[in-house]
């Protein structure tokens, strides 16, 4: 996810792993898409259920129910300034929240109540959630360091550094190249086709310290943080860190009462593409808003990892993010555009933003967009009065 435009001559390939991972190697020579200075996600990338090793669950079709109220007369209001600006920008849906309630949905061609929306860095925060149930489930601990349960790890900076330093975005290691992105072409293009792995990569440049710094001191936004911690989670289950999707269907996605298909991202040896390639619909994904927002209210361990990891642990450095002074676990908090709110960002304008002092959220999906433009609705949401 990323505010400002990238620079020309970047590696294109790198955000195929943020973006979906579906598309030939061929595609890996273009440039980094991008539209008005904007990162640019097209309608193939958002809409597309992905590889065809990638992880697929089918609809459970007794999903969670999620009620209906109408506006009051200033979110009324507010809607129609959000309707507005909305179909003027290049976003394919939104859906505003009320604790259970849904208070408006709205599509643009082709999205649809039916399609899968590709979460791109959004999924960071799924993956996060995900961890606290290994957390609450005593299987792993927050200062477990990496090498105890991955130990091809051993000998590796990246394996001195524990669950929470990689919840924060700071393993110490490798900086991305862009936007979160970390992999070079050769090894994007090793990974789609089945001749390296997500492990290969930790236990090469990815796992290396970046400098002077050491684990926990320093965040720095980047893929291998977020992928070593799928790959925790699944090893404290005894799953050697593969098969984290399978993983969420039983322990994680389970909790929330999805009701249609899922598609999410994963290399040929089963370890997960787990910090941008979830792929649910509007709805599944309001369902998912909705666990993170009532879980935060709990008194319980689930509610206290979830509420730390929506409160800022670590400044962060501003780099692809300029108004998010802070960050959570996997999750970006301090907006400057919207105070008392938390963030799950994605590239090209996903998003789910969460009021901290009431029970609405705002979630968007779009092809071309900045955080700042996300901001402009959702705080029009957030602030309007029942």
């Amino acid at each position: 996810m990323k505010e400002s435009s990238h620079s020309p001559g970047k590696i294109a390939a790198v955000v195929a792993v943020c973006l979906g991972s579906f598309l030939s190697p061929l595609t890996y020579a273009q440039t980094l898409p991008q539209k008005d200075g904007r990162p640019l996600v097209p309608d193939e990338w958002l809409f597309s259920p992905g590889q065809s090793f990638h992880y697929r669950f089918p609809a459970t079709n007794n999903g969670r129910r999620l009620l209906e109220r109408a506006p009051s007369l200033r979110e009324a209001k507010a809607i129609e300034k959000i309707e507005r600006y909305f179909s003027d920008i290049p976003s394919k849906a939104y859906l505003l929240g009320d604790g259970d309630n849904i208070i408006k949905v709205s599509f643009k061609a082709p999205a649809s109540s039916t399609t899968t929306l590709l979460s791109a860095s959004i999924d960071k925060t799924v993956t996060a959630m995900s961890a606290g149930i290994a957390v609450c489930d005593g299987k792993i601990k927050m200062e477990t360091k990496a090498k105890e349960l991955l130990p091809e790890l051993a000998g590796t900076h990246i394996g001195e550094s524990t669950l929470r330093d990689n919840l924060m975005m700071a393993s110490g290691t490798v900086n991305a190249l862009d936007d979160s992105q970390s992999l070079t072409r050769d090894e994007l293009a090793g990974l789609v086709a089945g001749k390296i792995s997500f492990m290969d990569l930790m236990r090469g440049r990815l796992g290396q310290q970046q400098g002077w710094q050491k684990p926990g001191e320093n965040f720095s936004y980047k893929t291998q943080d977020p992928t070593l911690v799928g790959m925790l989670v699944s090893a404290a289950y005894g799953k050697n860190g593969k098969d984290f999707r399978e993983w969420q269907t039983d322990h994680f996605f389970s909790k929330m009462g999805l009701n249609d298909r899922r598609f999410q991202g994963r290399d040929q040896f089963g370890y997960a593409w787990a910090e941008g390639n979830t792929r649910l619909t509007l709805h599944d994904w309001a369902r998912f808003a909705l666990f993170v927002q009532e879980s935060r209210k709990k008194d319980d361990c689930f509610g206290n990892f979830v509420r730390k990891g929506t409160t800022t642990q670590i400044k962060t450095d501003r780099r692809f993010a300029k108004m998010y002074g802070g960050y959570g676990y996997l999750t970006w908090t301090d907006n400057d555009d919207i105070p008392n709110s938390y963030s799950a960002l994605g590239y090209g304008g996903q998003a789910i933003v969460w009021s901290s002092k009431s029970d609405k959220y705002f979630i968007v999906f779009s092809n071309n967009i900045n955080p700042p433009e996300v901001h402009k609705m959702a705080r029009l949401w957030l602030d309007a009065e029942d």
